[in-house]
């Protein structure tokens, strides 16, 4: 039976829209009234919301993780205090704060100052969207979260204000879990910083002694980008744009129309109906200046978004095709291969090859011998799409070819640009490696003689020289340009 979502008694109960919505989706009420807004059409009745329910679990969507929510909001919080501390975030697992020291250590060179204010007064959701959910051999379990903030970024110069930016963005965080207390994996030790593996912090860190729980240790965030709401300009400019067009008309219908009266002798002061006549064309000017404004700003904003959609077009096709046509194929190799959770590390890998300023020993890339021409980059921003380029495999290693577009900010001469680059980037995997969601490349193993060592700072084995080749256990950059 189709339970209607009204106050009327229907199949002998009585149930409201409100009541399915949040029984069945595990909405509150500001996503209830999201879904109304959004989907009046869609949520009619209790069977829709069910569909709804089905279709969120189809795009890998859930709501109603406050766990999630807790630590994305605490991540954000650290990261936040990153930019005017230094201090990398707590909840950063070993590779993201890596990639953040090498950023700052990029900032402070260039004299360049960045803070950062995350806003949810204006999100849609006040608890993440859980996308998609990543496991790996049993010991790890990755969920991708996302969450939309409104975000105030103001850059300074040898302390001087240059840049300030506000906008609506969609942030992304792979948020780890350790499943198997028997796991490997390697963590800092919260309290001395050492770099340990995961059952030495169990028992006692082998630098300060001090016993963890695996509270203490997991979940980290692994990974992380966020996205510009390219909608939330068009609702910025919408009320204003309508108040000058609007204005704009009725000033100019109504000077139009005491001229022109004064000018045919219409209006002549002094007269019985002189105020009258004032009157009438004040109407006159208000009533068909509303509408006659009205209809032009509907024009210009149809016009204005028909522009926007037509050059919108040509980043959605390779979009949908990168988002469709690599889950399909990498499924073939990995079974459990999630696109949120690739680009995720895809868009680290990136920032990796960006901020550091020697490629001789960086184990992140395997490719030929090549020079750091992107140190003006300060800040790079990921804009949501993918163009594919190929796939293909090579005995036990798969490569992967994609162009990630971006917005990058550059120090020129002691000024700050912004502008739309786009990176071509290879990067390859065993296709035999078993994912391991904690892994980092702080703490390595050497497939010849098995000693441990930082590969951010060897690209050889201290031991026994044997060099040692990420593509074995994670993705590597083969090669990196920009186009």
């Amino acid at each position: 039976m189709n339970r209607k979502l009204n106050s009327d008694y229907t199949g002998g109960f009585q149930i409201t829209r409100h009541f399915a919505v949040k029984k069945v989706l595990g909405c509150n009420d500001k996503q209830t009234k999201f879904i109304y807004k959004h989907k009046p059409w869609f949520i009619s009745s209790y069977s829709d919301c069910t569909r709804y329910n089905k279709k969120m679990s189809f795009f890998n969507l859930t709501f109603n993780n406050n766990e999630n929510t807790e630590i994305v909001d605490k991540f954000i919080d650290e990261y936040a205090q990153w930019h005017n501390t230094g201090k990398t975030p707590d909840m950063g697992s070993l590779d993201v704060n890596y990639t953040l020291e090498l950023q700052k250590k990029r900032l402070d060179e260039n004299n360049v100052r960045k803070e950062v204010v995350f806003d949810t007064k204006e999100s849609s959701f006040k608890q993440a969207l859980k996308c998609f959910t990543v496991t790996d051999r049993g010991d790890y379990k990755s969920d991708v979260a996302c969450k939309d903030y409104k975000v105030t970024e103001t850059f300074f110069v040898n302390n001087k204000k240059k840049k300030k930016r506000k906008n609506k963005r969609n942030f992304y965080a792979t948020i780890t879990r350790l499943l198997n207390q028997n796991a490997g994996g390697a963590v800092a030790c919260p309290n001395c910083g050492a770099i340990s593996d995961v059952q030495d912090l169990l028992t006692g860190c082998k630098s300060c002694g001090t016993r963890f729980i695996i509270d203490d240790l997991f979940p980290k965030v692994t990974n992380f980008y966020h996205i510009k709401d390219e909608v939330d300009p068009i609702r910025k400019i919408l009320k204003p744009s309508m108040l000058i067009c609007v204005l704009g008309m009725i000033a100019t219908v109504m000077s139009y129309s005491l001229i022109s009266n004064i000018n045919n002798g219409n209006i002549v002061q002094g007269s019985d109906d002189f105020v009258f006549q004032i009157v009438q064309c004040v109407i006159v000017g208000l009533i068909y200046g509303a509408v006659s404004g009205y209809i032009l700003w509907a024009a210009f904003i149809l016009i204005w978004m028909m522009i926007g959609a037509i050059k919108s077009l040509f980043l959605l096709v390779p979009h949908v095709r990168a988002k469709t046509q690599l889950p399909k194929v990498m499924r073939q190799i990995d079974p459990n291969f999630s696109y949120e959770f690739f680009i995720g590390k895809v868009i680290n890998l990136m920032k990796l090859m960006i901020f550091s300023d020697d490629y001789t020993n960086l184990a992140a890339y395997d490719g030929k011998p090549m020079q750091n021409t992107f140190k003006d980059i300060v800040d790079i921003s990921y804009d949501g799409t993918v163009r594919y380029n190929t796939l293909k495999t090579d005995g036990n290693y798969c490569y992967v070819d994609i162009t990630v577009y971006t917005t990058v900010t550059k120090v020129d001469g002691g000024a700050l640009k912004s502008s739309k680059e786009k990176f071509r980037v290879v990067v390859c995997k065993n296709i035999h490696a078993i994912a391991n969601a904690g892994f980092s490349i702080k703490n390595v193993n050497c497939r010849s003689c098995g000693g441990s060592f930082d590969a951010t700072r060897e690209h050889n084995c201290p031991y026994c020289g044997n060099p040692y080749h990420l593509g074995n256990d994670d993705w590597v950059v083969i090669e990196f340009n920009k186009e």
